[in-house]
C-alpha cells in the first residue's frame, strides 16, 4: 500500500500535491455481526498503543470490539450481543470511570436503554445499565462531561421515541440517578437523535448541543455552571427538516465554537457560525450533490493538516462516504472517500482515527445497507522539497504518548513558546521554553485523544498533532 506524507510546510522550493484519495478496506460484513452496521467509535481500547474500534450493528443486536494489530488489520471480539445490545444504535468512546482506559457509552434503541460498558484496561468489558425509564424508550444519543461541577462524570441521554433529554448525575462511583429532566415537550427534544457535551459558550462550563429529527430543530442548552440549563433555538426552519447530525468546533478560525451539521430530509449539510455570542448564522455547504442526500453521520477533523477543521459525512440515500475540506474561513468544498457500494451503501455513520500508526487520520465507516464495517487509508499530500521553516525540523516524540512529550529543536533554535488545543480548537494551556535543546511536556492530566501543538519563535510558526493515550 503506498505510503504519502501529509504535512502542511511553509517550502523554499516547489512543492507537489497528490490529490487526497482513500484506500478501502472492509473489516465485517458478517450479518451475525453487522447487519445494519450504524455506530463506529475509534480509540486505543487494548492498551496497546494502536487505534482500534467499536462498532454497533441494530439488526444484529452486537455491540463489538475490533482490535488492530497496529497495521490495520484487525480481529472482532464481543462487547454484548445479549439483550442489552437489542437494537445496538450508538456507541462513544469515553474513560467515564476516569481509570485511565476507554470505556463505551452506547444506546440500544429497541431495549430502551442508555449503558455503559466499563473496560477492565485490555479490552474486556462489564455491562452496566444507566437507565431503562420511559425517558430510554428508543434511546439514541449519548454523552458525558462534569455537568454539575462536582468532579465526576455525568451522563446526558437523548431517546428518539421518548422525545427526552435527561442529566444523570454520578455519585462518584458510577452509580447514576437522575439529575434533571430537560425536555418539555417542545420541538427541541421531539424525537432527539443526537446529543454533545461541548463548552459551546466558552465559560468553563459544559453546555449540550441536540438535534431533533421530528422536532426538525438545532438547539443547545446552555449551563450555569451548576447543571441548570437554559434551552436557545438554533435553527427551526427548513434547513434543519429532519436533523440528524451535528458536531461542534471553530470552523472559521476566530476563536469561537461553531457547530456542522446535517438535515437528513431537507438533504442538508450545513454550518452553523458563532459570532462570539451564540448567535448563530447559517451556510449551506451542500444541498446539491448527491453526497448530501440523506444525512445521518458527521465528524470534524483536520484531515490534510492545516490547522483548520474539515468535515467528513456519511449519507444514506447517497450510498457514500464523502468530504468536505475547509480553506480556513468556513468555505467547504466536496469530494467523494467512497461511494461504492460493497463498502457504503446506506452510509450511516463515520469517524476517524490514525488506523496504521502513519499519523495521517484515517476514516472508519458503518454502512447501514451494505451490512459493513470498513477504513479507509487516507492517501494525501505529497512533498517534495525542504522547508525552510526551522521549527520544521523540530521533534516531538514519543506519539502516541502516554505522560510526557519530549520536544527536541532543531540546531539555532534556543527559545520556544507553545499553545496546546484539543481537537475541538480549545486552548488548553501556553508556556515558554528557553535553554535545552530538548523540553518535556506533562501529558498525564491529558484525556485519550488527538492534540495539535502550536509551536513558535518570533520569526516562525508551527503544528504538531499527537494522540495521547
Amino acid at each position: 500500500m503506498k505510503r504519502f506524507l501529509l504535512l502542511a510546510l511553509t517550502l523554499s522550493a516547489t512543492q507537489v500535491f497528490a490529490q487526497i484519495t482513500f484506500d478501502p478496506n472492509l473489516v465485517d460484513n458478517m450479518q451475525q455481526t453487522a447487519n445494519a452496521a450504524n455506530t463506529v467509535t475509534t480509540g486505543d481500547f487494548d492498551g496497546d498503543g494502536d487505534i482500534d474500534f467499536v462498532g454497533g450493528s441494530f439488526q444484529s443486536d452486537y455491540f463489538s470490539l475490533y482490535i488492530n494489530d497496529g497495521a490495520g488489520n484487525f480481529t472482532r471480539n464481543t462487547i454484548d450481543n445479549g439483550s442489552t445490545a437489542d437494537g445496538a444504535r450508538f456507541a462513544k468512546a469515553f474513560d467515564l470511570d476516569e481509570d485511565g482506559d476507554l470505556d463505551v457509552l452506547a444506546t440500544s434503541s429497541t431495549a430502551d436503554l442508555y449503558l455503559w460498558y466499563e473496560n477492565d484496561g485490555s479490552g474486556l468489558f462489564s455491562i452496566h445499565v444507566i437507565d431503562d425509564s420511559a425517558f430510554s424508550v428508543e434511546a439514541y444519543g449519548i454523552d458525558a462531561a462534569d455537568f454539575n461541577n462536582d468532579g465526576t462524570m455525568d451522563i446526558v441521554g437523548g431517546a428518539n421515541q421518548g422525545d427526552a433529554l435527561v442529566i444523570y448525575a454520578n455519585d462518584g462511583n458510577e452509580n447514576f440517578t437522575l439529575h434533571s429532566v430537560l425536555s418539555v415537550g417542545d420541538n427541541r427534544t421531539d424525537g432527539v437523535r443526537v446529543v454533545k457535551a461541548v463548552d459551546l459558550d466558552q465559560d468553563s462550563d459544559t453546555d449540550i448541543v441536540v438535534a431533533a429529527f421530528t422536532g426538525d430543530t438545532f438547539s443547545w442548552y446552555e449551563n450555569d455552571g451548576n447543571g441548570i440549563f437554559t434551552p436557545h433555538t438554533i435553527d427551526d426552519t427548513a434547513d434543519a427538516n429532519g436533523a440528524t447530525a451535528i458536531e461542534a468546533a471553530d470552523l472559521d478560525g476566530d476563536g469561537d465554537i461553531d457547530l456542522a451539521a446535517g438535515s437528513n430530509n431537507a438533504n442538508h449539510f450545513l454550518w452553523y457560525e458563532n459570532d462570539g455570542n451564540e448567535n448563530f448564522t447559517s451556510h449551506i455547504i451542500d444541498n446539491t450533490s448527491s453526497y448530501s442526500l440523506g444525512p445521518r453521520g458527521l465528524a470534524l477533523v483536520d484531515l490534510e493538516q492545516d490547522g483548520d477543521m474539515d468535515i467528513v459525512t456519511a449519507t444514506i440515500s447517497g450510498d457514500a462516504f464523502a468530504w468536505y475540506e475547509n480553506d480556513g474561513s468556513g468555505i467547504f468544498s466536496g469530494a467523494v472517500i467512497s461511494n461504492d457500494p460493497t463498502y457504503s451503501n446506506g452510509a450511516f455513520a463515520i469517524t476517524t482515527g490514525d488506523i496504521d500508526g502513519d499519523l495521517v487520520d484515517d476514516i472508519v465507516g458503518a454502512a447501514n445497507i451494505s451490512d459493513a464495517f470498513s477504513w479507509f487509508k487516507t492517501e494525501g499530500i505529497v512533498i517534495l522539497a525542504v522547508p525552510s521553516n526551522p521549527l520544521e525540523l523540530i521533534e516531538i516524540y514519543p506519539n502516541p504518548v502516554a505522560d510526557q512529550l519530549n520536544i527536541s529543536l532543531a540546531e539555532g533554535i534556543s527559545e520556544i513558546s507553545i499553545e496546546l488545543y484539543d481537537n475541538l480548537g480549545k486552548l488548553l494551556l501556553g508556556r515558554s521554553f528557553s535553554g535545552d535543546r530538548i523540553h518535556e511536556l506533562n501529558t498525564a492530566s491529558l484525556r485519550s485523544g488527538v492534540y495539535t501543538l502550536k509551536i513558535s519563535t518570533p520569526e516562525n510558526t508551527t503544528s504538531r498533532k499527537f494522540i495521547k493515550l
